[in-house]
């Protein structure tokens, strides 16, 4: 019984921590931040859990199915992996590169713009050109130290974004993904809950883990962005 009470206390404590977090990032979060930004972005969204690759304007408008291999990835033991692995898209030829299962092989396909089937390159190779958002560019870098972001620059370091909670590698704490092209912006991952067991407590009720945002470096402001790690990010 007395185990019990813990219990509900603790899951009581995190469901409140997290509703505080939740108003406190909701403060910060600047919509109008996506209107400036400019580009075409190519990334991985999981739709009824395949990896499928999309595109959109860098402000999330004009989002556009590129390719979704559903049906297609036979696995070699009766069932199916459609999941899309690393891709890359050629701006000069307008062509995308992308790893996907094909008769029990993980193969690299390659497929043009505005077509729509791929066309098989090579079997049974696991790798291909990347260019998804860095965490360097020129003289910046950027770390996580304890779930807050830091932003080095010059030789010079400060943080940018810190996480005031319980930090937990895999459940708490803010993640950085990369800068944009010019640098203006950071694109990082958030778990949103100030403890493991309300990221947990969320995860198991939604099925997801945190959010991708994006930051404004010039002003440290934030906002929601496209939910996806593997981004390719192309300037017009």
């Amino acid at each position: 019984m007395k185990k019990k009470k813990i219990i509900s206390f603790l899951v009581l404590i995190s469901f409140f921590l997290s509703l505080n977090f939740f108003q406190a990032f909701k403060s910060y979060a600047q919509s109008d931040l996506l209107t400036k930004l400019s580009g075409t972005i190519y990334y991985i969204e999981r739709v009824d859990g395949v990896r499928t690759l999309f595109k959109a304007d860098a402000t999330l408008e004009n989002k556009t199915l590129i390719y979704s291999h559903k049906g297609k990835g036979k696995d070699g033991y009766g069932d199916y992996n459609d999941n899309i692995g690393d891709f890359y898209y050629d701006q000069e030829t307008q062509t995308i590169y992308f790893i996907a299962m094909d008769n029990g092989s993980w193969c690299l396909f390659s497929l043009k713009e505005g077509e729509e089937k791929p066309v098989l390159l090579e079997r049974e190779r696991m790798t291909t050109k990347i260019n998804y958002l860095q965490k360097q560019q020129g003289n910046m870098s950027v770390t996580s130290k304890q779930g807050s972001l830091y932003l080095s620059e010059n030789g010079t370091e400060k943080p940018i974004k810190k996480f005031h909670g319980i930090y937990d590698e895999k459940w708490t704490g803010y993640q950085p993904i990369g800068f944009s092209p010019d640098g203006k912006y950071l694109i990082f991952h958030s778990n949103e809950h100030l403890t493991p067991l309300g990221s947990l407590l969320k995860g198991f009720v939604k099925n997801s883990f945190g959010q991708i945002y994006i930051m404004d470096l010039s002003k440290l402001e934030s906002t929601k962005y496209v939910n996806a790690f593997e981004i390719q990010w192309i300037h017009d």
